[in-house]
């Protein structure tokens, strides 16, 4: 009896913690989402007036939509990494999801995993800084330094100062498509095999399409000849028959 009381208590117990733990996901994922929703409205209404780490600027006339902080978090976002401080909103909002999901058996957040993903996450960002300093030329009021930020300043120079451009340019988009597989679990193989597949399903629906078309059109001419000697029969028998000599009438005295 004592034991089967445990057993019941274990159990009792087991199901609160899971339902603890899973309000406790679902508060992490709202935190998260409202952290990434106040960074991508700071990023999307940057202003170079307005006050923050790179400069100074009067801040009676605050034009970004999440005040004096979301001016400051946004310049030194973009003066740090430029163009690619947008994906900081999005892997935030998306750790929120990772949390929620959890990846354990027991339904618990697999941790390696988040770190993979975030790991992944600075790779796609080092990468992409560098490839944007590289190639994207911008305006100078548009943004604090260039579309890399001063990560990818230091870090393009620093590479295309020993592999040049090209080289550069080869080794940073080979780690820049290895950091997206690692921050998101997407697969270049399965995304090309997706591609060919839609290729195959758009090239079937296309001649599918045309060979309707042509069967259609063939259907209407053959449709019109069908007419146009139906025409000609009616023509030629109407003309025979005017052509053909009256007979007399005879009148019966």
């Amino acid at each position: 009896m004592a034991q089967a009381r445990r057993t019941t208590e274990s159990r009792r117990l087991s199901g609160l913690t899971i339902h603890i733990s899973r309000g406790l996901r679902e508060a992490a994922l709202f935190v998260l989402l409202a952290i990434a929703l106040f960074l991508l409205t700071a990023l999307v209404t940057y202003h170079v007036d307005d006050p923050g780490w790179s400069h100074t600027g009067p801040r009676d006339a605050i034009h970004n939509l999440a005040g004096v902080v979301g001016a400051w978090f946004a310049d030194v976002l973009f003066s740090l990494f430029g163009y690619l401080a947008y994906l900081f909103p999005v892997m935030i909002a998306y750790s929120g999801w990772l949390v929620l999901r959890g990846s354990r058996a027991d339904g618990d957040i697999d941790y390696h995993i988040l770190a993979v993903r975030w790991g992944g996450f600075f790779l796609t960002l080092a990468t992409g800084c560098a490839l944007a300093s590289l190639h994207f030329v911008i305006s100078p009021d548009s943004l604090p330094l260039d579309g890399g930020g001063i990560l990818g300043r230091w870090l393009g120079d620093a590479l295309a100062s020993v592999l040049g451009l090209l080289g550069s340019t080869l080794l940073l988009l080979a780690m820049f498509l290895a950091g997206i597989t690692l921050f998101s679990g997407l697969s270049w193989l399965g995304v090309m095999d997706m591609i060919g597949a839609w290729m195959l399903s758009a090239y079937e629906w296309a001649s599918g399409r045309i060979h309707r078309m042509i069967e259609y059109r063939q259907e209407i001419r053959e449709g019109e000849q069908a007419k146009q000697q139906r025409v000609e029969k009616i023509v030629r028998a109407e003309t025979k028959k005017k052509e053909q000599p009256k007979k007399p009438v005879r009148i019966e005295p």
